[in-house]
């Protein structure tokens, strides 16, 4: 510490000196120099730690739900159906018979099925079949509804606080609405055998959108930085940060051994813990930010009036006597320009309530208006281009997401663990695929945004190829390494936006980015959720190939 407080001292000292010339710091030196702004993190940590940390037991509770509740198979089916490579369970032969089964539930002899029966592996993968169709239901569902209030907040939220200066409404919120989802997540878990899965999943989609979620939440956050922090500073402080949301998903390796050990019930009251200790830190630590204000002038010996009326006046020109004219008509009455100055008061706002303030439509005209305003050369046409590429970037994320959870469960027999196991490593190859895009591709390498654009957009769609045809763990993971990239795909949109969009315009762009989100929630689940349904049995890979409609023209936009 006393070390690094003399290294900066010198620096100081150093940049009294020369001004101009900053001593180069490295990665580690950065970073604790600009510590004081490192304020959103450990908030930001508890908000998103709670979901790493249970990702299997978010996963799996739904699942086993909707297995023993609504459809009531037995304990050991439910059980061995979310660990079929444990149990030894094999459901390739059984395909063809599961799709002609059109009773929902076990038979009186798959009800009382154990794991020494001849019949548990045809029991197991008839649970497993008739869940994920339930589940798949459910999704197509709720995604829209929970898109709707997001999108209204949006619209009008990002305006409010740039008005009246208010951040921490935008922080705490989003939480609220993730530690009110745990606790219906917690009255699921405790009421297990009496309430069925839809509640559960509903109210996870639901609740946290009823708060604006973690759209809006990401979205105050990077508003926050970017008044807090000087503009010299914001890249390297928006890396930092970039880097903490790309390491979570490594808290997901975790997640398997949790719920073994914490069970269902415990998990959700560590999850509203979590969010419990992010709202107390905000209130104590997070203060407003102040609007930044024009530095004050020097003060000087005589008063301002006094000069200004002393430059203004004639009399106070170097003449002689006989110089100056004689008038008859004197008039004492004080000119204009020894009037004093008059200062008209400023106008009163008229008084609004919060819900006047907050939707007030001239932010909803001007946010409809920014896209299509006339521009200098093709930016209008351009702005167009990259509009279109955010949403169908955004459309086939939202649609596809959901599903490779329980395709790794299908196709793969994968357990909760394997799963972990792959999260972790896909949240490691995606920080290497953007400290590659961005410190090599773009800064030593020099390549242009829409190149690295079209480089990430080409590799999904690679990826998508391999997730749709992968029999094998191994072929799998190829894909992941092909999806590498993925958290390059709408870098190269924002950075070509904010070149071609004036200052004052940029809060709206990334506005009219954000809502793109919660509108592709409202389309594409549904699409997604009837395909994979009709080709659960035969070719549950078909949602991963439909996605390419929308990825190939993604590559097209970057041209």
């Amino acid at each position: 510490m006393a070390k690094a407080n003399r290294t900066e001292a010198a620096d100081a000292a150093a940049a009294a000196v020369a001004p101009g010339d900053e001593p180069k710091l490295n990665y580690f030196q950065k970073l604790w120099k600009y510590r004081q702004y490192l304020v959103v993190e450990p908030f930001f940590f508890l908000y998103a730690a709670a979901t790493f940390l249970n990702t299997i037991a978010l996963k799996n509770f739904p699942l086993e739900k909707a297995c023993r509740i609504n459809l009531h198979f037995n304990a050991p089916t439910c059980t061995a159906m979310l660990d079929k490579g444990e149990y030894g369970i094999n459901c390739d032969p059984f395909e063809a018979a599961i799709q002609n089964i059109t009773v929902q539930g076990p038979t009186p002899e798959e009800l009382l099925v154990d794991v020494l029966s001849p019949l548990f592996n045809f029991t197991v993968c008839k649970a497993e079949s008739q869940t994920q169709i339930l589940m798949a239901d459910v999704n197509g569902k709720r995604t829209p509804i929970a898109s709707i209030f997001p999108l209204i907040i949006l619209l009008f939220a990002g305006g409010w606080a740039d008005r009246y200066n208010k951040r921490k409404p935008g922080l705490i919120l989003p939480i609220v609405g993730e530690g009110l989802h745990y606790v219906c997540q917690l009255i699921s878990s405790i009421y297990f055998d009496s309430i069925p899965f839809e509640f559960g999943s509903y109210m996870e989609s639901i609740v946290p959108a009823l708060f604006g979620g973690f759209t809006y939440c990401l979205m105050t956050i990077y508003s926050y930085m970017t008044i807090t922090v000087p503009e010299e500073d914001r890249v390297f402080r928006f890396g930092i940060f970039a880097m903490l949301v790309t390491a979570l998903p490594f808290l997901s390796l975790a997640s398997g051994y949790l719920l073994t050990v914490l069970g269902y019930t415990n998990s959700f009251i560590m999850c509203v813990v979590f969010q419990a200790l992010a709202i107390i830190y905000i209130m104590i630590f997070i203060k407003e930010p102040k609007p930044l204000t024009k530095s004050k002038a020097a003060p000087t010996t005589a008063e301002p009036q006094v000069q200004n009326h002393a430059a203004d006046n004639m009399a106070y020109e170097t003449t002689t006597l006989d110089e100056v004219p004689v008038n008859k008509n004197v008039n004492f009455q004080l000119t204009p320009q020894l009037e004093p100055p008059k200062v008209e008061p400023p106008p009163v706002p008229r008084k609004q309530n919060l819900c006047q303030e907050l939707f007030d439509p001239t932010l909803l005209k001007q946010l409809i208006y920014f896209p299509f305003a006339k521009r200098e050369n093709d930016d209008r046409f351009i702005l167009l281009l990259l509009i279109l590429g955010y949403f169908l970037t955004t459309g086939p994320t939202a649609g596809e997401g959901v599903y490779f959870y329980p395709y790794s469960l299908k196709k793969l027999g994968w357990n909760g663990e394997d799963n972990s196991v792959y999260d972790a490593v896909n949240g490691g190859l995606a920080l290497i695929g953007t400290f590659l895009g961005t410190a090599i591709f773009s800064k030593v390498l020099k390549f242009s945004d829409s190149m690295i654009g079209m480089w990430s957009a080409l590799f999904t769609v690679a990826s998508r190829l391999v997730f749709a045809l992968a029999t094998s763990g191994g072929v799998y993971y190829l894909a992941a390494v092909f999806d590498m990239f993925a958290t390059l795909r709408v870098i190269p949109i924002k950075s070509i936006g904010s070149s071609i969009i004036a200052g004052d315009e940029l809060s709206k762009m990334y506005s009219f980015f954000g809502i793109c989100e919660p509108i592709a929630g409202f389309i594409f689940p549904p699409i997604y959720s009837a395909l994979y349904t009709a080709t659960l049995d035969s070719f549950p890979g078909a949602v991963f190939l439909f996605s390419e409609i929308f990825y190939v023209p993604n590559v097209l936009v970057f041209m």
